[in-house]
């Protein structure tokens, strides 16, 4: 088309001062985001007072494939990290297998327990309605049993939109909400991880300065990059190609935005 050979021929025609221009603006944007990763690395920042986390995820494999920054940077703070897993991914008819999967990666990745729930009510599957009730009474329950002191899950979008995320996230909430109206004390913290537009989700760290310029959320940053994808990659039942290019491109292999409940 006409429009497609002006096009061409502007590229065709950019002087090389306007590509040396460009090529110079991507280095600076890539070398500053990385000077913040490192630096949103060394800082544990709202993190400090998280003692006893419990982390409340749908189904074995969302540890490593969501939340490896946020674990890695908790263990760095000298934190106690377990997690409740609300389903063992039965909607294939492997659950005992990824109920193995899930231990070899959370010891990978120094989380100090799991705990995998079997409940005909919470079964894994993009159609199945999880009872807000029922998640919620899990969750208390693990909150007493460990003395959590913050609970964290997915937001209400659930990063990828799988309603089983959505469940864990609404679960949640009814608990926090259930233990403010009973509990005289003070209640356990409740943290959500950020939903990011599909854009910002395969930018690998590349809105890191963005977000750490111009949001409110709390920022975290993996220690290993490298060793998400190894803790991924346990998931072997799961390891197909389109995970295997998530977590080499996924926003949430190098870096997780935290909101406050």
């Amino acid at each position: 088309s006409t429009r497609g050979t002006a096009g061409a021929m502007l590229l065709d025609e950019a002087s090389p001062g306007a590509w040396l221009s460009m090529l110079s603006v991507a280095l600076f944007v890539s070398v500053l985001n990385l000077y913040v990763l490192e630096h949103v690395r060394g800082r544990h920042g709202a993190l400090a007072s998280w003692r006893r986390v419990l982390l409340v995820i749908s189904h074995p494999d969302d540890e490593s494939m969501f939340f490896g920054p946020t674990i890695q940077a908790l263990r760095r703070a000298g934190a106690r990290t377990h997690i409740l897993c609300l389903s063992n991914g039965d909607a294939d008819g492997l659950g005992a297998v990824r109920e193995k999967e899930l231990e070899s990666a959370r010891k990978l990745l120094g989380v100090d327990s799991s705990e995998v729930v079997n409940d005909s009510k919470l079964k894994d599957g993009f159609k199945e309605v999880w009872p807000e009730g029922t998640v919620a009474a899990y969750v208390e329950a693990s909150v007493r049993r460990l003395d959590a002191n913050v609970v964290l899950t997915f937001d209400e979008r659930g990063v990828s939109g799988h309603p089983n995320h959505v469940a864990a996230y609404r679960g949640v909430r009814r608990w926090a909400a259930d233990v403010r109206k009973t509990s005289a004390s003070p209640s356990p913290e409740a943290w959500a991880l950020v939903t990011v537009n599909p854009l910002r989700k395969f930018l690998t760290f590349g809105d890191v300065f963005a977000s750490f310029a111009l949001e409110s959320h709390v920022l975290v940053a993996a220690t290993s990059a490298m060793e998400v994808r190894r803790a991924m990659s346990l998931h072997r039942s799961q390891w197909v190609w389109y995970r295997k290019l998530f977590v080499v491109f996924s926003r949430y292999a190098y870096v997780n935005s935290l909101r406050r409940l």
